[in-house]
């Protein structure tokens, strides 16, 4: 009679769990679902498969440094390796007293280094998405540019179509100063001029096999100081660097999950540091096959739902 019991009491725990994991994927999968910025059904999710290197202007030196150390820690932990400082920024962080003018005047005279002219199977969010980019005020705004062809060039390789930089954009995001972190006065050609020869930089690279590729080459993260003052600057250098290595939606509506994402919303618990959702859907997106974007959103979701609580 008690191994009968007992018997009975496993099947129930049994059929508990299976209906907690049944409960976490729906859950899971809205979140994955939620805030996964995909190209196209037919494209693969963008993800760094190649060297990562952040370049940060705008804050002093040990601030610079702990938001690339805090950027590439992340990176680490999904299997890209942080490199030797002095490398070019392909992830490019400003921070800015006021970034709705610095970002305005980015988008307007520099588009072709955010991959405005989709050259060279240059994948964007769109250019409804870049004016939205530009005319929306946010603590933290980022965007990015991707490449699903074999050996395209690097949004940095080309020279502006326009005849002038972004010499002021930039030298207000110094704090008021004019002047940001090293970088000489003249014309903005390139990210490189952009990070400017004071700025703390830091690469990584990562192999991968024949796969459905759609390769991030270049991230800009804009960061209002006045808006983010009042936020621990481990949380918000968190949240730039969940930015930094996923391509997330900035309009994902994620106040009904555990994420970093809730940094700035009105609710009193929002989490300060990446949550276990977080970082099972980094490991997920650097883990899944490269195939079309629908299949790997399962395929992280049941990650998330596997591995968070």
């Amino acid at each position: 009679m008690r191994l009968i019991r007992f018997s009975a009491a496993l099947i129930a725990a049994a059929s508990l769990l299976v209906s907690v994991t049944q409960a976490q994927e729906p859950g899971a999968r809205g979140f994955v679902q939620e805030i996964a910025l995909s190209s196209g059904n037919d494209n693969a999710l963008a993800r760094w498969d190649d060297d990562v290197c952040v370049g940060a202007v705008g804050l002093d030196a040990s601030q610079l440094q702990a938001l690339v150390d805090r950027v590439s820690a992340r990176a680490r932990q999904v299997g890209l390796r942080p490199g030797r400082p002095g490398c070019r920024a392909n992830v490019m962080v400003i921070y800015a007293q006021d970034s709705d003018a610095v970002t305005r005047q980015i988008v307007d005279q520099r588009r072709d280094m955010l991959g405005f002219y989709n050259d060279d199977n240059r994948v964007t969010a769109g250019r409804e998405a870049m004016e939205t980019f530009a005319n929306t005020p946010r603590p933290i705004r980022w965007w990015h540019v991707s490449s699903t062809g074999v050996g395209s060039m690097r949004p940095d390789a080309v020279r502006s179509r326009q005849p002038s930089g972004t010499t002021a954009a930039i030298a207000a995001s110094a704090n008021g100063s004019g002047g940001v972190s090293g970088v000489s006065p003249g014309d903005v050609g390139s990210p490189q001029d952009l990070q400017g020869a004071d700025a703390v930089r830091s690469n990584g690279s990562r192999t991968r096999g024949p796969e459905a590729r759609n390769e991030l080459t270049y991230a800009l993260i804009v960061v209002d100081a006045r808006r983010v003052a009042s936020t621990p600057a481990g949380a918000w250098m968190d949240y730039v660097a969940f930015n930094a290595l996923a391509q997330i939606d900035p309009d994902a509506r994620t106040t009904s999950y555990p994420t970093i994402l809730n940094l700035f919303s009105q609710a009193s618990s929002a989490p300060t540091t990446l949550t276990a959702w977080d970082l099972a859907y980094l490991d997920g997106l650097y883990r899944v096959r490269g195939e079309e974007s629908g299949r790997q959103i399962a395929s992280i979701a049941r990650r998330v739902s596997d591995t968070a609580p």
